[in-house]
């Protein structure tokens, strides 16, 4: 049965592509979802594939994947194109002949938020679903959709189909495989999930969906989940060593081109203007800001905070709020732009309704930038690079109109954003440390 595509399942590539279908071109302006791509690497590896081979590199080079999942982001593991530090990213390389289906059977994590995405071989979103849009097996529900979905994983259960020559409207829980209803290609699928209840568990409590390839005729092959950290393909093993030089060698120069008309000595958050190279989060957008260290100086971030579904206090996510989640991140302007640190949402002190951050490095962080005080602190990290500072909204309701989605091109991000708008000012240590936050005004 056809089902059409509702507004959160695709989203648009991260630069357009000629020959695109008209359908998925009307989609791509309806979504209007920010190129930024804030999840993982530029260029990935495919087993096979002359089409994605970076020029320059052979394909004896190229790791052998044989097993699901192979390539692991996150800061502390594969730290690329500012990765979220309260997300974890998992990639699968995939390249499929005509009449190939990769099956992707998993259960819904106990988290804040889940997706899968495809992409294609230069890094351009082809399809996506968010957890929500994702409908369960016969005989389980969605807890990320249903409110009585119980607690138990073996109720939680779904099969989401990846496929090549799929039209842009393809059926339920089906992911286009490759753009342009090609019949045959490569490319990638990426799993996501923020916020998993318990910290030290990032798959959420529950396995990594299995994966199998059905080929056309009737054969299947399926993929054991690959080893952890310390295996050949760890974070230390040859595909990790693989990535990192490709990143050093082809991703291209001044890939992230800035935000707005902001500088590093005049800081003000605003829409990115470009970025190349990087893999969008079709469910995320963005504001950013560059910032320079000086010794004795620090960053003051401050606004009004979106509500959101406390998941670590046993919220659900069915909770009436705002977004799904936000964040304050500082990265480094640099590649392969890794991540430093971040506060999400549930991290964030409040004064009423109001949040302050105060990025710096531990030396200069004012005594009074602690939880107590109603501040919390972001560490800058290395000081030798400039910083950027990402301002993540997740999801927003559809009747919050402050978010970062709503901010059209050529409009002022704080004029619809309003008081959930993130000022940012320099000051100097002892004068927070004397006054507060509100001794250190906005410009």
């Amino acid at each position: 049965m056809h089902h059409p595509r509702s507004p959160e399942r695709t989203a648009p590539a991260a630069f357009p592509l000629t020959g695109r279908s008209g359908a998925m071109h009307s989609l791509r302006r309806r979504l209007g979802v920010c190129s930024l791509a804030v999840g993982f690497i530029a260029v990935l590896a495919v087993p096979s594939a002359d089409a994605a081979v970076p020029a320059g590199a052979g394909q004896a080079d190229f790791p052998k994947v044989s097993c699901g999942w192979p390539a692991v982001v996150s800061p502390s593991r594969l730290n690329f194109a500012f990765p979220e530090t309260n997300a974890t990213y998992w990639v699968m390389p995939y390249q499929l002949a005509k009449g190939d289906r990769l099956v992707v059977d998993g259960t819904y994590p106990s988290a804040r938020f889940t997706s899968l995405t495809t992409y294609d071989v230069k890094g351009s979103t082809v399809d996506s679903l968010a957890d929500k849009a994702i409908t369960p097996n016969s005989g389980s529900k969605n807890p990320f959709a249903q409110a009585n979905a119980g607690t138990n994983p073996a109720e939680h259960r779904y099969r989401v189909t990846v496929q090549s020559g799929v039209a842009a409207t393809p059926g339920h829980n089906t992911l286009a495989a490759t753009a342009d209803s090609a019949a045959s290609g490569a490319g990638f699928l990426a799993l996501r999930i923020y916020v998993p209840d318990e910290e030290s568990d990032p798959t959420g409590g529950v396995p990594l969906p299995a994966l199998s390839l059905q080929h056309q005729g009737g054969s299947t092959s399926t993929f054991d989940t690959c080893a952890n950290a310390g295996s050949a393909h760890g974070d230390a093993g040859p595909l990790a060593g693989f990535l990192r030089q490709l990143v050093k060698k082809y991703a291209p120069p001044g890939g992230f081109e800035g935000c707005g008309k902001s500088t590093p000595s005049a800081p003000d958050f605003a829409v990115p203007n470009k970025a190349e190279g990087l893999f969008p989060n079709p469910y995320n957008k963005y504001l950013c800001t560059p910032v320079s260290h000086e010794s004795g100086r620090i960053a003051v971030i401050r606004g009004k905070a979106p509500t959101f579904p406390d998941t670590i206090q046993g919220q659900s996510v069915l909770t009436k709020t705002q977004l799904r989640y936000w964040s304050l991140c500082q990265n480094q302007w640099q590649l392969p732009y890794p991540s430093s640190s971040c506060a999400a949402d549930y991290q964030t002190a409040l004064k009423d309704g109001q949040y302050t951050f105060v990025v710096s490095t531990p030396q200069d962080r004012p005594t009074n930038a602690t939880t107590t005080d109603k501040v919390t602190w972001i560490s800058w990290g290395p000081t030798d690079v400039n910083g950027i500072l990402l301002f993540r909204n997740m999801l927003p309701a559809g009747d919050f109109h402050n978010a970062v989605q709503n901010i059209q091109k050529g409009q002022d991000p704080a004029t619809v954003m309003g008081p959930y708008y993130p000022t940012i000012t320099y000051c100097a240590k002892a004068t927070f440390e004397k006054g507060g936050p509100d001794a250190c005004p906005a410009r």
